[in-house]
């Protein structure tokens, strides 16, 4: 495996774990918005790791997050279902960063422990492999 690679799915993989560590604290608004931060570097560790997969592998490049979900669709790495929802958290992951609102944070700290710390694993070991 590429050394860049490498370093990159260490560091997405270390991410995942502090993401999940922050799931697992009991439910606050400190523990909501420490899952929210961990999140958002989460979700930027896995496109970033991504377009380097992509590239070494496939020799696509990308330049945007759902640039590089659409490609890991079309190279098979991910299910439509999976797409739609990896575009849906890149909207909810724009929104979040721009705008602070209390129940859009209760929503997306639900959502993140519900469906996306859920799929940010499977990319993980989608690149891994």
């Amino acid at each position: 495996m590429d050394s860049t690679l490498s370093l990159k799915l260490n560091k997405y993989k270390q991410a995942l774990d502090s993401l999940e560590i922050a799931l697992k604290e009991e439910k606050s608004a400190l523990a909501r918005d420490s899952v929210i931060k961990r999140f958002e570097y989460t979700y930027e560790l896995c496109w970033k790791t991504a377009k380097v997969f992509l590239s070494k592998n496939f020799g696509v490049d990308v330049y945007s997050p759902k640039e590089c979900f659409r490609e890991l669709r079309k190279n098979g790495l991910v299910s439509d279902e999976e797409t739609e929802l990896l575009l849906m958290m890149t909207d909810n992951r724009n929104e979040i960063i721009h705008t602070y609102n209390e129940q859009l944070s209760t929503e997306l700290y639900e959502t993140i422990k519900e469906k996306y710390f859920i799929l940010l694993t499977q990319i993980y070991k989608a690149l891994k492999k």
